[in-house]
């Protein structure tokens, strides 16, 4: 009884049990989870998430999560809110649908840089629900829930921004090595360009496609290359000349790396 108020919010921590599922599951509550200690994987709508400590996690009402993994030494705090409750807080919040898209979008957020905060809030209300015998707990619960609310869109419209400056990087960064490609074939220069260090752009580029920075502009050199020794009478000396690789040496090099074949011997056998 001292860690709920009626069937509107329930909290939960560490010493309560918890395992992974053996099937996905879909509920009608909301559930923020602070994980303090350990790790664990879980699917939220399909998408698997590796929630490393310390972090928070949002699961929202008609999502389906599985719980895939949960580490020994898990140490976390929970609260879990009926619909009820859940749909007066975002009643409460100005821009509740915005808030909606991002936190479906983006269910865990590292909270490394802020972690007291969040501890200080679940504290707090964990106290407040201890108290049975305040007539207004369920009023403070609410108006508590809400200020962690509040700062939770904070940090997601933290998280937005840089996604969408890691959109624009990518973005940029594939018209500039389209643009520049048949010169230019090291990460640094576009980098440069970009004003990011060469590790961001990778980390971009790996995120966004799948492939590395240095993979991209390699494939776009290649599709050159193999178009210009199969639609063109140029020689291996004058390709490599065109697309300013150091050396025809070099050049044949990087084209068996990826084609398992010398350039002329992929003419030969493809034309």
């Amino acid at each position: 009884e001292n860690r709920r108020i009626g069937d509107d919010l329930i909290i939960l921590d560490s010493g309560d049990s918890i395992h992974a599922m053996n099937h996905p599951r879909k509920v009608e509550v909301s559930t923020f989870i602070l994980i303090e200690k350990g790790d664990s994987r879980v699917l939220i709508d399909g998408k698997e998430y590796r929630l490393q400590a310390p972090c928070i996690a949002v699961v929202m009402p008609n999502q389906t999560y599985h719980l895939l993994e949960v580490s020994a030494d898990m140490s976390f705090r929970a609260v879990i809110m009926s619909r009820r409750f859940t749909d007066g807080l975002f009643g409460m919040y100005h821009q509740s649908h915005q808030l909606y898209r991002m936190i479906a979008e983006n269910p865990i957020i590292d909270v490394s840089s802020d972690k007291v905060s969040f501890h200080t809030f679940f504290k707090i209300l964990q106290q407040t629900v201890a108290v049975t015998h305040n007539p207004m707990r369920l009023e403070s619960a609410k108006h508590l829930t809400l200020s962690m609310l509040y700062h939770y869109a904070r940090r997601l419209e933290g998280v937005e921004a840089a996604k969408r400056k890691k959109d624009l990087v990518y973005e940029r960064f594939c018209e500039e090595s389209r643009k520049f490609f048949p010169m230019q074939h090291h990460l640094l220069f576009y980098a440069a360009r970009l004003g990011v260090s060469g590790k961001y752009l990778t980390e971009v580029c790996k995120e966004k496609s799948g492939k590395t920075a240095a993979d991209y502009i390699d494939a776009l050199l290649l599709t050159e290359c193999q178009a210009l020794l199969l639609s063109t009478d140029l020689t291996v000396n004058q390709i490599a000349r065109r697309l300013h690789f150091p050396s025809p040496s070099v050049f044949g090099k990087f084209f068996k790396r990826l084609c398992g074949v010398t350039p002329t011997q992929y003419r030969e056998e493809t034309r």
